[in-house]
């Protein structure tokens, strides 16, 4: 069966381990394939071995998703909902005795039904025409390790572009070759430009306020907001994401890829620029306005 897990801060004896047995597609990421044995036996020398870093492991089963998957190292809880396996996330600032006595998840139904009806109502409900729409160039994928460098957003009003924030964000660590050759930022550029990410983060707050963020790949940027707020002290941005990745893949059936570049041009928009915190929100903001129309 098909197996992936995904590690982060892995030892030097654990990679060995993993890489005997899985192929190592990108850093931290393994994929291959293995019986059942061979997977449990692994997935204990995972958490074995890994003392500070976190893991996730995703298989094929045969539940109704038909697939599972295990955790380590992570606050984030999986749990069974008459067969389907979901994410439980624990309230910040719950204390480990508090999450101790949190009920069994057949307790939650209730709960988790009513968040199905809410996030049905949400999707079934028309894409607003007012919002700000985000992008973040970093150094790397890892919102732990890597580090934001650039900060771009577009506020939106009625469908028409309204206002436009950029800035660069100081880093005193050089950013990897193969960035800085994808995004044309360079270090000593941040390093003479770059205004502290403190500043960055209050400013794209203060220029975006209570707007619904419109990001390509979602997932991706608010995490690293929420390590950046986290970082510098400041209190949970309370504002909601659109995500033009999972809009695509709703409404375009069939692409090879839901790339940023593959979506605009299969929607007729004109891609002169990648990898810039402007340009990239110029295309996701054509891409949410043609999805509005299908």
């Amino acid at each position: 069966m098909t197996v992936v897990i995904v590690v982060s801060d892995c030892p030097p004896r654990l990679r060995g381990d993993l890489t005997k047995w899985l192929l190592e597609i990108n850093t931290g990421v393994y994929v291959g394939n293995m019986n059942a044995r061979v997977r449990d036996r692994l997935w204990e020398r995972v958490c074995e071995n890994l003392r500070n870093g976190r893991a996730t492991m995703v298989f094929r089963s045969s539940g109704e998703q038909h697939l599972d998957f295990r955790v380590h190292n992570t606050t984030w809880e999986p749990v069974d909902y008459d067969g389907i396996k979901l994410i439980r996330r624990p309230v910040f600032g719950q204390s480990a005795d508090t999450r101790a006595k949190t009920p069994p998840a057949h307790l939650y139904k209730a709960e988790i039904r009513q968040i199905a009806r809410k996030k049905a109502r949400q999707q079934s409900a028309p894409l607003p025409s007012d919002y700000c729409v985000l992008d973040l160039e970093t150094t790397g994928l890892d919102c732990e390790k890597d580090e934001i460098i650039e900060i771009g957003a577009l506020r939106v009003r009625d469908g028409n572009i309204a206002g436009e924030f950029q800035v660069l964000v100081f880093t005193d660590k050089r950013i990897p070759e193969a960035v800085e050759c994808m995004t044309g930022i360079s270090s000593e550029e941040v390093s003479q430009s770059g205004i502290p990410l403190r500043e960055a983060v209050e400013q794209l707050i203060a220029f975006a306020g209570t707007d619904i963020l419109v990001c390509h790949n979602a997932a991706f940027d608010q995490q690293f907001l929420i390590t950046a707020l986290r970082n510098c002290g400041l209190p949970t941005w309370k504002t909601r994401f659109q995500d033009t990745l999972i809009l695509a893949r709703k409404r375009l059936k069939g692409l090879d890829n839901y790339q940023l570049s593959t979506v605009a041009e299969h929607l007729g928009i004109e891609v002169s620029e990648q990898h810039r915190a402007i340009p990239d929100c110029y295309l996701a903001q054509g891409i949410y306005t043609k999805l509005r129309e299908i």
